[in-house]
């Protein structure tokens, strides 16, 4: 028991140096990934919202609706964000909620 613990101790120890060292080589650091982290909520709170607000439309409808608000509230919250890179993070929103909630929480 004595030798498990001195090992998770050391790797406790460890492991931020090692995390810092590999972000660091892929250029990721704190910032790049709170402003991901915050682009994916913005784009969670969009799908949401345009499954909220318009429950008849089809789904095509609701992503485009979701993609220009999703552009509105980035902007607002101080990021640029291209047309492409919008619809991605949407998409990738929407699979997110969908494999969170596999049953009929997101229907069309």
């Amino acid at each position: 028991m004595d030798l498990q613990k001195i090992i998770y101790d050391v790797i406790l120890l460890i492991l931020p140096t090692v995390l810092t060292i590999i972000f660091g080589k892929f250029g990721i650091d704190r910032i790049k990934f709170q402003r991901y982290q915050r682009l994916i909520q913005i784009a969670q709170e969009a799908v949401l919202w345009a499954e909220d607000t318009f429950p008849g439309n089809a789904g095509s409808e609701k992503l485009l609706k979701a993609i220009d608000y999703f552009r509105s509230a980035a902007i607002e919250a101080g990021f640029w964000i291209a047309d492409e890179d919008a619809e991605k993070k949407v998409r990738v929103a929407y699979q997110a909620i969908r494999k969170a909630f596999p049953s009929d929480a997101l229907k069309n």
